[in-house]
């Protein structure tokens, strides 16, 4: 599987198909949210359509979701999905703008344009093999949150650590392959006092 390297931002390419402009964006995205802010900020001033699919996550979890946005029905969000899908490419968005030039291009020729445009910006994107890691939310008492942190910082990243009056909880992310040592370490230095309270697998 690939990934958007996520340092680069959004990346846009253009194709023009027989008068009609197709402006496909990609986008790296973690999240449904990720995926509307995309189309909000991309650039459609007078345009006649905002097509768009993406895919977030893999394996029996994933989603992909695509609209065609008043073209004809699978003519448009569905080839964008399909281009994203065929690269193996995961938590990634393309948005597709058409401005009409003029000439229909069929059921057919959309089918290949907008499949086209979302194939002509992943040519282009710099794209990479995605690393599988795990994101785990941890509950730890309060009195062995001091070292607990010390530990998680020195193997995970800790994305977030949130005290309350009894216990701590921590959202970390760690390579999946450490994923049950870091549960291990936790358990064994509270003595079993500590809740794992979830994880969730991403790529990264």
């Amino acid at each position: 599987m690939l990934v958007l390297d996520g340092a680069v931002g959004d990346v846009g390419e253009t194709t023009i198909i027989r008068r009609s402009r197709f402006v496909a964006t990609l986008a790296r995205v973690e999240s449904e949210d990720d995926v509307v802010a995309l189309r909000e900020r991309v650039d459609a001033a007078g345009a006649n359509h905002v097509c768009w699919a993406y895919v977030l996550g893999s394996g029996p979890h994933q989603k992909t979701r695509s609209s065609d946005d008043g073209e004809p029905a699978g003519t448009a969000g569905p080839p964008i999905l399909a281009a994203l899908v065929g690269r193996e490419v995961v938590n990634a968005a393309v948005v597709v703008v058409r401005w009409f030039g003029g000439v229909k291009l069929g059921a057919g020729g959309l089918i290949r344009a907008y499949g086209g445009a979302a194939s002509a910006v992943l040519d282009v994107a710099p794209l990479r093999e995605a690393v599988p890691s795990s994101v785990i939310r941890l509950r730890v008492p309060v009195d062995d949150a001091g070292r607990i942190a010390t530990d998680l910082h020195a193997f995970t990243t800790v994305r977030s650590v949130d005290y309350g009056p009894c216990a701590v909880e921590f959202v970390v992310e760690a390579a999946s392959d450490v994923q049950n040592r870091v549960r291990d370490h936790v358990l064994s230095a509270t003595s079993g006092a500590a809740e794992i309270v979830a994880v969730s697998e991403q790529w990264a």
